[in-house]
């Protein structure tokens, strides 16, 4: 784990660096502010979950743009012998690199990928659980609520266009690979704000945002 945020942080400072060098144009910085619009039909598509998140974003060159990401998720579902909930926040760091040529050097529609490192800070619980028994008995119990932090890292690709005076609209596809979560005796979290339901070590996201730029 070690030499994997070692290498991770060494391929950053590149990326950082490669980007870093600016042209003699006059570039404006823009702070921009999102919100995925998309989270909206969660609970339609997904029984029991609910989902807000937001962004913030900064130019401070022709192509690289800081990202501060927050979010906050629910989870809820009743099985046959079980009842499972997780609520909690998450807040994802990172940079995104524009590579689409523009006439117009302050002209902030972009196709862009970039990184996130996220952390999630949560609780899970399991308020209701019975366990059948023929022999001894049906048993009644419940796995109180626990305080857990997950972490990955993230990788993002996609578009944003402005269609009208600063506002854009944008989509962006997620890669997430979970690198640590919090070790519960009792049961694994299957839902981490922020990340998703976990299945494995990676997980797919989409995105579907709307932003408002505040020019600088």
């Amino acid at each position: 784990m070690r030499i994997f945020r070692y290498t991770f942080s060494l391929f950053m400072l590149a990326w950082l660096t490669a980007g870093a060098q600016t042209d003699s144009l006059d570039i404006r910085g823009g702070l921009r502010f999102g919100f995925d619009i998309s989270r909206i039909a969660v609970p339609y598509l997904d029984e029991g979950r609910v989902e807000y998140d937001g962004s913030v974003d900064l130019r401070i060159n022709k192509n690289l743009y800081p990202v501060i990401e927050v979010g906050w998720g629910s989870f809820e579902t009743k099985e046959m012998n079980f009842s499972y909930r997780s609520t909690g926040y998450s807040i994802r760091i990172g940079i995104d690199k524009n590579y689409l040529k523009k006439d117009d050097a302050n002209e902030m529609g972009m196709f862009f990928a970039g990184f996130r490192y996220g952390m999630s800070f949560f609780k899970h619980e399991a308020p209701d659980l019975e366990i059948p028994d023929p022999y001894w008995g049906d048993f009644s119990g419940a796995i109180p609520a626990k305080s857990m932090n997950a972490h990955w890292l993230e990788f993002t690709t996609g578009i944003r266009a402005e269609i009208f005076k600063n506002i854009y609209l944008g989509w962006s596809l997620r890669g997430r690979l979970l690198i640590h979560r919090s070790d519960d005796n009792n049961m694994s979290p299957y839902f981490i704000p922020g990340y998703g339901k976990v299945s494995g070590r990676n997980t797919l996201g989409f995105r579907y945002s709307i932003f408002y730029q505040l020019p600088l």
